[in-house]
């Protein structure tokens, strides 16, 4: 058995249990210290790197009873994030401890910023890291841990969008969830890149009250996205982007530019409200004002978990308002169009706009916008 002396992120016994595929209370730990050392965030990240600081000490747990299987997970799991297994001796209530200690190889990009606080990094990435650390440890042992680092970014998006999607949803018509319902056996990643794919085999609960035959699934993985919609209603218009899209290439079909809302991934830590805030500014240059929900939406969930969450924003479009944007760091050329509202209504009549977050921003408009967006 051997014993690890772990500091910042894994201190988090939840994400440790994850990690290691182990009920958090069988897991052994102890405060422990490294004397002469202190912990600083690493800029631009969020975890700590641990370097020599003479007087000061990094508090931290010591990890014991661990198997060789629990090494692997954790060398796994560490790697990814560029940290390699050395050895240190640290203080405990029972006097020096010789353990083991992951520390950063530093000749990657990773700088020393703020000193560490667990305790903010706890309030605010917590449970986003702890749901991640799921998908991370789902490609072990297969998957190299360098994937995952590429990765990790949108593993944290999709980690998010399982956090939104656990809230309680209505269900007056359709059969309520409950525990028991579903039964899966096996889970895989066939496919991980950017995006990735999963594939379940499970049983799940029927109408007639018995259960499904096991049966396999696969699903497109995404993280959630969000979209808006600005209108003045001022002017009664509305400001729609135009670009390029794969989805109409791969389809074949006779039109490549898309006309559509504002969209964007929710990124990790954001709030969908945030997100087209930023997003509105990126690729239209505009700022917007009172933002108004309309609907939350699986655009295909027979496929994709993508959820999207469509708004409409307030906006002065005046004359500065349309033109090109778009980020080129992100490949992105966008043009965008300011359009009196029936002119937008007369596009989805013809099918020039064929993108179901706009058509459906531009139904809600309809129904509200003389009431909520222009009352008399």
């Amino acid at each position: 058995m051997e014993r690890m002396f772990l500091y910042g992120t894994l201190c988090h016994l939840p994400l440790l249990a994850r990690v290691l595929d182990r009920p958090a209370e069988t897991l052994e730990t102890c405060p422990a210290r490294l004397p002469d050392h202190a912990l600083l965030l690493a800029r631009g990240e969020g975890f700590p790197l641990i370097l020599p600081a003479p007087g000061a000490q990094a508090s931290g747990l010591l990890l014991s009873e661990l198997t060789a299987g629990d090494l692997a997970r954790l060398d796994y799991y560490e790697g990814g994030h560029g940290f390699r297994r050395d050895e240190v001796t640290v203080e405990t209530g029972q006097g020096p401890v010789a353990a083991g200690i992951y520390v950063h190889d530093r000749s990657g990009a990773a700088e020393p910023g703020a000193p560490w606080k667990f305790g903010l990094w706890r309030a605010r990435w917590a449970d986003l890291v702890t749901e991640a650390a799921g998908e991370v440890m789902l490609g072990y042992p297969d998957r190299p841990p360098e994937l995952n680092a590429r990765r990790y970014r949108m593993m944290l998006a999709r980690a998010g969008s399982t956090l939104r999607a656990r809230a309680p949803g209505p269900a007056s018509l359709r059969k309520p969830t409950r525990p028991g319902d579903i039964v899966e056996t096996g889970r895989t990643q066939p496919y991980a890149n950017f995006f990735a794919v999963e594939e379940y085999t499970f049983r799940h609960a029927r109408f007639d009250g018995g259960m499904s035959e096991e049966m396999v699934r696969a699903a497109f993985l995404t993280g959630d996205a969000a979209t808006v919609l600005p209108y003045d209603p001022a002017r009664d218009a509305v400001l729609l982007i135009e670009q390029f899209r794969a989805g109409p290439y791969a389809r074949g079909d006779s039109q490549l530019w898309s006309v559509e809302a504002i969209a964007g991934l929710i990124d990790p830590g954001e709030s969908p409200e945030e997100t087209v805030r930023r997003e509105a500014l990126e690729e239209a240059g505009i700022a917007l004002g009172a933002l108004h929900r309309c609907y939350g939406y699986y655009p295909s969930p027979g496929a994709k978990a993508e959820y999207i969450y469509s708004f409409v924003g307030e906006a002065d479009l005046g004359a500065e308002a349309g033109g090109l944007g778009g980020l080129a760091t992100e490949g992105e050329d966008i043009r965008a169009h300011v359009v009196p509202f029936a002119r937008a209504m007369e596009l989805v009549e013809t099918g020039e706009i064929g993108n179901a977050p706009l058509i459906l921003s531009l139904l809600w408009l309809a129904r509200h916008r003389e009431t909520t967006l222009c009352p008399a």
